[in-house]
């Protein structure tokens, strides 16, 4: 007679025990509140999960408890580097895994070894300890084993069907389980609904309403416009000195003169990341958050500013050091208005650093191309160097390090940062030495943080360098500076703000008066009070205005959440912050309804590039 194995109260006990140290274990370093729930969420559903295995697989538990640990593993490496939990949806992006692996494996914390080592050692242990028994007396799964599943799941579920949450809420009320189960749920095409925002609401005070000439209104009519976004730039870099040095001295002297610099703005950007911040310039509307816009609205009708530049007589041209496929960006750049794309296919690859092109590189190349447009022309320019992990060599690393700081994260960082300054610095230096640079307007601005604060590493060491408490709102914070040769104009604001309103006040500057269209995004020079929605590194609702700071709770309960008076820097009650959270989240839920309905152009008559 055929005989297996049969498990023991012992041998389940082992494994169930193991299963919680590690769920503990992840805990501590990716949940933000210690929470009773989480807890008996994680054994309600690891008792739904043995139960499943036992009626599907007869009780093969050592392969559940490879598959948990498994998960742990890649959820805390994927935390470490992007600060949350890996979605279903994200699949989308596995192709780019290639391109951020070095970056993944620089930031990987040997304690995420912790679970999957023991993987063989416990199977060995496994495989003597468990019974040999025949067939005969091994006690099958009957109905009353499945009805207990059923029931049990049923229970677990309801709490996700009472009210509407978002992700990272499950997460940190009922576990990482909780998630994954819940992510595999919404992921199962119809049940899902989407965003659902009633119309009136949605559409109401986002139809393009530059129409009246404001303040500083025409200062940079008629100019060509060179707008480059700057990879992992944070705004502390502005005016920053390390050991003595300045890290962005370039920066520093634009700012200086002829400028307009917005010192408040922050970080809109959802999964995509640097594409996703490209969207939200360039279009004024929030990203998707789970998925990247570029890699699944290609075929949309957009407002964009390439395409409403190209509308006025400019020539419309982005460059990008890597491959056109990147992103999708060769797909998507002429749905935006793109006339041309000049990507790492296009250039001659004589210096490569980490992701592609070096900075220095794509601005030389750059300029060769903009020295042949037909002016006037719009130039969108992503940078590249800069990115995770920073790893410069060693010839190309300009500033002296501590001790301390070397082999650091911060360390690698404040090195790449500083050579895309001085890159930029050769960039505006040919700019004048072709002619282009007085007759042009120069937009700069940061993608994304750099350092994130849940590195601790990262926020110890800024928490101590910049004398203040090293959170999310100062790694959000990016740079938006309007350098307009010529102008006489300078001016540092404090207004508050986010990517999207770069767009709306590029159009100020420009003097274009344009009815058409949906920004999202106000211009940042004639509002009479600062607001930016926060999105995806904090729970949506969360956002910063003139007087306030809100950061939406991780469990998505209102009173938890974290509310400061910018002014004092005392916490206040969360309920006054009702009104920014309220707009918040209409703000971001109506771009999403724009985009996944791809309704602009049936509310603007507006058509894509593709069909002109």
């Amino acid at each position: 007679m055929k005989r297996i194995h049969q498990w023991t109260t012992k041998t389940i006990t082992v494994m169930i025990v193991l299963i919680l140290i590690k769920s503990l274990i992840f805990y501590g370093y990716t949940a933000e509140l210690a929470r009773a729930s989480i807890l008996l969420g994680t054994l309600a559903w690891m008792s739904f999960l043995m139960l499943l295995f036992w009626i599907v697989f007869r009780g093969k538990f050592f392969l559940l408890y490879c598959i948990i640990s498994c998960i742990l593993f890649v959820d805390f490496i994927y935390f470490q580097y992007f600060g949350f939990l890996p979605s279903v949806k994200e699949l989308i992006h596995v192709g780019h895994v290639g391109a951020v692996r070095e970056s993944i494996m620089y930031v990987l914390n040997p304690i995420s070894f912790i679970f999957i080592v023991d993987l063989i050692p416990i199977g060995l242990y496994l495989r003597k300890k468990t019974l040999r028994a025949s067939e005969g007396t091994v006690r099958k799964p009957g109905y009353p084993d499945t009805l207990v599943t059923i029931i049990l799941l049923i229970s677990l579920l309801i709490p996700f069907s009472s009210e509407s949450l978002q992700p990272y809420f499950v997460f940190n009320r009922y576990g990482v389980f909780a998630y994954h189960m819940f992510d595999l749920v919404r992921a199962i095409p119809g049940v899902d609904r989407g965003i659902e925002v009633d119309e009136r609401v949605s559409y109401e005070g986002y139809i393009n309403k530059m129409a009246d000439k404001g303040k500083y209104f025409s200062v940079a009519k008629d100019r060509n416009v060179i707008m480059i976004q700057l990879e992992s730039f944070q705004d502390f870099l502005v005016g920053f000195e390390y050991n003595g040095q300045e890290v962005t001295p370039n920066i520093n002297k634009i700012v200086s003169r002829d400028s307009i610099y917005f010192e408040e703005i922050y970080q809109q950007i959802g999964a995509g990341n640097t594409s996703d911040c490209e969207f939200v310039v360039l279009n004024s509307m929030h990203a998707l958050g789970e998925v990247s816009v570029y890699q699944t609205r290609e075929s949309n009708s957009f407002y964009a500013l390439p395409s409403l530049m190209k509308s006025k007589g400019y020539h419309t041209v982005a460059f990008h050091g890597n491959n056109g496929w990147f992103w999708n960006r060769e797909n998507i750049y002429p749905s935006l208005g793109f006339s041309d794309f000049v990507s790492l296919e296009d250039m001659e690859s004589d210096e490569i650093i980490g992701f592609g092109l070096s900075d220095s590189s794509l601005f030389r190349q750059t300029l060769e191309h903009l020295g042949l447009l037909e002016e006037p022309f719009f130039a969108f320019i992503v940078t590249l160097t800069s990115h995770n992990p920073y790893d410069m060599p060693e010839e190309l690393r300009g500033l002296n390090l501590l001790p301390e700081h070397e082999d650091t994260l911060f360390g690698n960082y404040i090195q790449s940062v500083h050579y895309a300054d001085e890159a930029l610095g050769h960039f505006v230096e040919g700019l004048k030495e072709s002619g282009l640079y007085e007759d042009s307007v120069i937009v700069l601005y940061g993608d994304h943080a750099g350092l994130y604060p849940f590195n601790k590493e990262n926020k110890d060491i800024l928490t101590e360098l910049l004398k203040t408490e090293y959170d999310f709102t100062q790694a959000m914070n990016i740079p938006l500076i309007f350098h307009i040769p010529g102008s006489e104009i300078q001016v540092t604001s404090s207004t508050v703000g986010g990517q999207i309103d770069l767009f709306p006040t590029l159009l100020n500057l420009m003097g274009i008066v344009e009815r058409n269209g949906i920004l999202f995004g106000r211009d940042l020079l004639n509002i009479s009070f600062g607001f930016a929605a926060l999105t995806h590194y904090v729970p949506e609702g969360s956002f910063i205005d003139d007087n306030r700071v809100f950061i939406m709770s991780s469990d998505g309960i209102l009173k938890n959440s974290k509310a400061i008076d910018r002014k004092s820097g005392i916490e206040i009650v969360p309920f006054s912050c009702l009104d920014g959270y309220k707009d918040s989240i209409q703000q971001i839920a109506a771009s999403k309804y724009f985009i996944l309905n791809d309704s602009i152009s049936n509310l603007t008559g507006a058509k894509s590039a593709k069909e002109d």
